[in-house]
């Protein structure tokens, strides 16, 4: 059996790159209250490191996340639907707080992403597949309504008939269905996932922070806002960020031909 003392191993690396593993891999590392816990602490965390530039989210072994642990569930709350609603809506802020996280999150789906699983892959910026990997938005099988934001997300990252698709049928789709309904950006070999979600997050940290930061809040409004809204909030953010130390660095680094070194 594997040590699951740590659910959530956080490795910080050079360059502002922090890599979180999901830890419980003999439960396929199923989302339960102590994960989201923990998940919801982590998050806090790096929402406060102003040298925090970039994360990957990943799982032990030989799965992403298979979902939510049903069983710990139905244990927690037995009071009728109104007390489940409270109790899940509460379990819902980890999916609210990975999504608005200031910094880029990559998904590396290293395997199963069903249920709350591919939740969490959903609430990440990007997201790379294995080629072992699999997505399931699986709910209907089980009877229940789709939680988790999977109607909000999926609707809006590959179109609302796919995700009428996807959520009806609750079928299992490849890493191949998966890229060509736009639901990840690229498919890597297996024994690589992480190392390629680093290489992308270690270029993505390389970027101005402030640039990068402000870019991915303007990315999140325009999912709701008219292209008329989206042009005025870029026009303030681009003219904010052009007097930043960070814009001089970027023309200067330009100008003399050399990468720029972007302060914390």
């Amino acid at each position: 059996m594997s040590d699951v003392s740590t659910p959530l191993i956080v490795d910080r690396r050079a360059g502002g790159v922090t890599v979180l593993t999901l830890n419980n891999p003999d439960r396929r590392n199923a989302l339960d209250p102590p994960l989201a816990r923990v998940l919801l602490d982590v998050a806090a965390d790096l929402r406060a490191d102003r040298g925090a530039r970039c994360v990957v989210i990943t799982g032990a072994g030989k799965a992403f996340c298979s979902g939510a642990d049903l069983g710990t569930m139905k244990s927690e709350v037995t009071a009728g639907p109104l007390a489940r609603r409270d109790w899940l809506s509460e379990f819902y802020r980890v999916f609210l707080n990975i999504r608005q996280l200031p910094m880029p999150v990559i998904a590396a789906v290293n395997g199963a992403a069903i249920g709350a699983g591919l939740n969490l892959a959903l609430c990440c910026d990007i997201r790379l597949a294995a080629r072992s990997a699999r997505f399931g938005a699986t709910f209907v099988r089980l009877g229940i309504h789709a939680g988790g934001g999977a109607t909000y997300l999926l609707s809006r990252l590959v179109g609302p008939a796919v995700a009428a698709e996807l959520l009806l049928s609750g079928e299992l789709i490849d890493a191949e269905r998966a890229l060509s309904t736009r639901l990840v950006n690229r498919i890597v070999d297996d024994d690589v996932i992480v190392e390629e979600a680093v290489t992308l997050a270690t270029t993505i940290a390389a970027n101005s922070p402030q640039a990068v930061r402000a870019t991915k809040r303007t990315l999140a409004l325009a999912l709701d806002a008219t292209f008329a809204a989206t042009l005025e909030v870029e026009a303030l953010a681009q003219a904010i960020t052009q007097d930043s130390d960070d814009a001089t660095e970027g023309w200067a680094a330009f100008r003399e031909r050399r990468p720029p070194i972007f302060r914390d």
